[in-house]
């Protein structure tokens, strides 16, 4: 498929639901005339039976009450179905409106950023507008977090290839994945992270109550004795209802024992229906799917006794459904009355806690993964014409239209770039906005895009792996006292550390020791290049000083030069984006001041 037949497809499936959304408002909206239909014939009824006291008007009254409730449930099922399209509708249209240049709704990974990591911060991995707001499909709290991990550091090279089955599998079903992915956003991010931690740490102990064996069985007994009283009183009445009322007022008592015990463990899972609900369909999709990646197959393996795991949710959902009733007071009073409801139904959570709780949690893994997965092959999808990189074990780099896939199509630039049969140093000139740290960034971020497990913005990619450290984006500190100049120390001596501990490090540099004078800004950075030449460190050094360039003839072999520069056309400046071999010859900074009115060449008129 094309971009284009990309954009019609989105278009197809939005006009498609869009009809489909808009059937289903008129059917929701017969419903509701049924029922009110429904409601006012049994209540003449009902009215007309306490008049004449015909018995069959009574039972027509019932049956018409009976149809009313069947009628609010399938019309809750509509409901229910309409709020899951019209979700869907919202993230087709997402796609369009992204692929468009607009914002993602999905959360943009502020609570990642780190201006200590070795390259995240540098290269706008996360935040507004980031790699990551524009990669990311995930709703769960910890799918944010499992493709955050990705981004943050390099997986191997086994992971990269298991992963990239996983995604070109997961975008052959795009709807299907859709549909997984919708079930989560209806969802609030936190709550399957919140409720699997109360799982694994809390609800075990707040359910030791249960342990003793007397109380069991009187939880146990207790229905019956109150169903007997029940029977024998309607039947025989006069002082057996008596005998039933003290009866109810001792389990009355007998429950008040333990309401706050219950009270506690209620108010960590009423809300969690709905999302067990959606948990429990897309474990049973994975499950029932036949995936030809390991990846998948093997974190299914984790989590299928025999016993599928969707219905160990599904077991859950509904105890949470049965606790769920004590929220109306009326139906919650004569449950707990009659039968102990919620205690029996404690007992019954305590037996599925103690036989599947570490199953539960492992699975959260598992759809973590999948959610993170579903947004590499969502980006695959959306990207057609990007390819999988292709990963070697020894070093090597080479990129053919390499583009930064965050600039839009139409104005994207890209250029082609290889790397030394060896490690080099190579340093990068050129004029003001020429176009140097983009390209910087172009490579740091198709890198890390490469390294988990995703397409890259490039019509070929070849690499080994790297380990990438940055230096770009330094910031003073008024609240840690931290001059700029400091903080570029403090970044060298990162760099420093970081190269000598990772092998596989890569280097990515955009003009250092700014906050110092130009001669000391020229040794320091040629001190720093022949530390990385004699560490054999490859990577890219971006300076405006040309005398760095010349170190080329005291390292022929060890560092090459290149540069961005400008083309004239009468007084006008245009540039081209283009990375070309060589030092920089030509450079703007004049050109550029003289459009404000600073003509360097009349500095001598104000001496």
């Amino acid at each position: 498929m094309s971009s284009t037949d990309i954009l019609q497809d989105y278009q197809s499936q939005i006009s498609d639901f869009k009809a489909q959304n808009k059937a289903l408002k008129k059917l929701i909206n017969k419903y509701s005339f049924a029922r009110l239909g429904l409601f006012l014939l049994a209540i003449l009824l009902i009215k007309l039976f306490f008049n004449v006291g015909l018995t069959a008007v009574a039972f027509i009254a019932v049956f018409l009450l009976l149809g009313f409730l069947i009628l609010v449930k399938i019309q809750q099922k509509k409901v229910d179905l309409l709020r899951f399209q019209e979700t869907k509708l919202r993230l087709l249209e997402n796609e369009l409106a992204v692929l468009a240049g607009g914002i993602n709704c999905y959360d943009d990974g502020t609570d990642f950023i780190d201006a200590q990591h070795p390259y995240t911060d540098d290269l706008d991995i996360f935040g507004p507008q980031s790699l990551y707001h524009y990669l990311n499909r995930c709703a769960s709290h910890e799918a944010t977090k499992t493709l955050a991990a990705w981004l943050k550091a390099p997986a191997t090279l086994a992971a990269i290839k298991e992963r990239h089955a996983a995604v070109q599998e997961l975008k052959s079903v795009q709807k299907e994945g859709l549909a997984f992915r919708t079930r989560l956003f209806l969802l609030e991010p936190n709550l399957l992270t919140t409720l699997g931690l109360f799982i694994a740490k809390d609800l075990g102990a707040l359910l030791q109550f249960l342990n003793q064996q007397r109380l069991k069985n009187v939880v146990r007994v207790l229905p019956f004795i109150n169903l007997s009283a029940l029977a024998v009183a309607i039947f025989l009445g006069g002082a057996w209802w008596s005998v039933l009322g003290l009866l109810l007022l001792g389990n009355g008592l007998f429950y008040s024992f333990f309401k706050n015990k219950i009270d506690v463990v209620h108010l960590q899972v009423e809300k969690a229906a709905n999302a067990l609900d959606a948990y429990a369909q897309n474990v049973k999709w994975i499950e029932d799917k036949y995936w030809e990646n390991n990846l998948i197959n093997n974190l299914l393996q984790d989590i299928k006794p025999e016993i599928p795991l969707s219905e160990k949710i599904n077991s859950l959902r509904k105890l949470v459904v049965r606790l769920n009733y004590r929220l109306n007071m009326l139906v919650g009073s004569f449950l707990n009355l009659f039968f102990q409801w919620d205690l029996r139904t404690l007992l019954m959570l305590k037996d599925w806690h103690q036989q599947h709780q570490h199953s539960i949690v492992a699975g959260f893994e598992l759809m973590a993964q999948v959610e993170a997965l579903l947004s590499l092959s969502n980006l695959d999808y959306n990207h057609p014409e990007w390819v999988y990189p292709q990963l070697e074990q020894d070093f090597t780099f080479n990129a053919r239209a390499l583009g930064h896939p965050l600039i839009p199509a139409k104005e994207r630039v890209n250029n082609h770039f290889s790397l030394a049969t060896q490690a080099t140093t190579d340093v990068i000139t050129g004029s003001n906005m020429a176009g140097k740290s983009t390209f910087l960034r172009t490579v740091g971020v198709n890198m890390v895009l490469a390294f988990a497990g995703s397409k890259v913005c490039a019509s070929s990619f070849k690499t080994s792996i790297f380990k990438l450290v940055s230096y770009m984006r330094i910031k003073d500190s008024l609240q840690n006292q931290t001059s700029t100049f400091k903080a570029e120390i403090d970044r060298l001596k990162m760099i420093l550390d970081y190269t000598q501990q990772e092998k596989q490090a890569f280097v990515l540099i955009d003009e250092m020791l700014r906050g110092t004078n130009s001669k000391d800004k020229y040794l320091g950075t040629k001190v720093f290049i022949k530390k990385l030449i004699a560490q054999a460190t490859p990577g890219f050094i971006a300076t405006h000083d040309l005398q760095i360039a010349d170190l080329e003839q005291e390292y022929p072999q060890q560092l090459r030069n290149f540069h961005f520069d400008i083309q004239l056309q009468g007084s006008e400046m245009y540039f081209d984006y283009q990375i070309k071999l060589g030092k920089c010859e030509t450079f703007n900074a004049s050109l550029l001041l003289k459009a404000i009115g600073l003509n360097i060449g009349d500095e001598h008129k104000l001496s």
